[in-house]
């Protein structure tokens, strides 16, 4: 069995991810929005967790907490991302149980996520870590020209 490792992304492990990003946009894969990774990821917050194998990056999740113009203190927004390659092996669900453990620890009271409703693994995936499905969000992102809607799921702190 392989052993991934989780860690806090570096630097170094930048490319990697927008890698693992482009090669799902660029294969039609189910994401909600096409902005680039490489524009907006802060690697100075310590919320970008990479998922590895030896060096290699097979897997990428980031916890973004929100504006307080945008919801109450203490939410975040959180994305998981795996490289198809590496799909069905478990790296989804340890990324995202390694991103509810840090943002806990963190103070975050609440996880929220927009999931393509066509990419039911995904949906499956947040469900069994403790996601509830909250409802549709219309439009809620837009890649390759089409306005794509989006399961809100979210999870709460007891």
């Amino acid at each position: 069995m392989e052993h991934y490792i989780i860690q806090e992304m570096s630097a170094s492990d930048h490319d990697q991810v927008c890698s693992i990003f482009r090669g799902g946009m660029a294969s039609g894969d189910l994401v909600l929005d096409a902005d680039d990774p490489a524009e907006w990821m802060d690697l100075e917050r310590g919320e970008n967790l990479v998922a590895k194998l030896d060096d290699k990056v097979v897997g990428w999740v980031i916890v973004t907490p929100l504006e307080e113009a945008e919801l109450p203190q203490g939410v975040a927004r959180v994305g998981v991302f795996v490289d198809p390659e590496y799909r069905g092996k478990g790296i989804g669900r340890l990324l995202l149980n390694s991103a509810i453990q840090y943002s806990g620890e963190q103070g975050i009271s609440s996880l929220i996520c927009g999931v393509v409703p066509a990419n039911l693994p995904a949906v499956m995936l947040h469900k069994s870590c403790g996601f509830k499905a909250l409802g549709m969000l219309r439009e809620a992102g837009k890649c390759r020209g089409s306005k794509r809607d989006a399961v809100l799921l979210q999870h709460t702190y007891a």
